[in-house]
């Protein structure tokens, strides 16, 4: 989904994950303490009653204070929370972070992620990242089986990470290492195809594009197949960070499976294809 912005907003974070898990289940791993533990945030408290306090607390980043704001049982959740460390949620800035739940396939659930009031353009960066980190782990906490969770990979690249971003997010950069395009832009909504000689066309869309940090498509891996008529569409997100000492951490993450044969092949296909062809295009070697 394109993010607007009027001027001198920072755009929101928005994000749409398609889970197993049912409405109920998913409702109690984003509003019970135990659960949140598990995935979230090592401790956590949250009274869930509009106006309720709640805070988060991880081992890595400290203590955040928060205000849950609209509580509707099993569809939406409101919190406000402090944007720094150790502060409480009147003293200081703050984003709102809202879920909202709706049935998906299967008794599954579509989960909507929107986080908006960044005060800053690098604050909102560390936080895609961060749900990047976050919703993967979500997903690992209520897999029942591997495939489930999604596909995670994270890559040291010697190369910058303005090489790195035009590798994965321009037509050329694209054509030379994950196959030829055709009727694609690299524009959030553009549809087309991926048009591979060896094993035929698959419909893709770009859903975001926010240069020079974070692009995501949606696709589907079965062959001549739009995505309006897809039963399976994956999505594809990459985060483009630079590494201590130099270089690129390159994360991946590819979700949205329906079995276990589709994850199978995709993760054979990242590990022993198509990411190696990226490092021989950015001129690396393996390891």
């Amino acid at each position: 989904m394109p993010e607007t912005t009027t001027a001198g907003e920072v755009a929101a974070i928005e994000r749409r994950i398609e889970l197993r898990a049912s409405p109920e289940r998913v409702w109690r791993a984003l509003t019970e303490a135990g659960e949140l533990a598990g995935w979230f945030s090592q401790r956590c408290e949250i009274d869930l009653r509009p106006g309720g306090d709640a805070w988060f607390d991880w081992d890595d980043g400290g203590l955040y204070r928060a205000r849950v704001e609209i509580v509707e049982l099993h569809r939406r959740l409101v919190v406000r929370w402090a944007a720094e460390r150790d502060r409480a949620v009147d003293d200081g800035p703050t984003t709102v972070l809202e879920w909202r739940l709706e049935p998906g396939r299967a008794g599954g659930t579509v989960l909507h992620l929107r986080e908006s009031g960044f005060a800053e353009v690098a604050s909102r960066f560390g936080n895609v990242q961060g749900w990047l980190d976050e919703l993967r782990d979500l997903l690992a906490h209520l897999a029942d089986e591997p495939w489930q969770a999604g596909i995670r990979r994270t890559f040291a690249l010697r190369s910058a990470p303005e090489r790195v971003w035009e590798a994965i997010a321009t037509i050329a950069g694209l054509d030379g290492w994950f196959g030829p395009t055709a009727g694609l832009e690299i524009r959030a909504g553009s549809e087309g195809w991926f048009d591979w000689p060896k094993h035929g066309r698959f419909a893709v869309r770009i859903e975001a594009v926010e240069a020079p940090r974070y692009l995501a498509w949606s696709w589907t891996p079965h062959r001549d197949v739009r995505l309006a008529d897809a039963s399976e569409v994956l999505r594809t997100e990459w985060y483009v960070g630079a590494a201590e000492g130099g270089g690129t951490a390159l994360d991946l993450l590819e979700t949205g499976f329906m079995g276990p044969d589709e994850y199978r092949d995709n993760s054979t296909g990242w590990d022993s294809d198509v990411l190696p062809a990226l490092r021989k295009l950015l001129g690396e070697s393996a390891g």
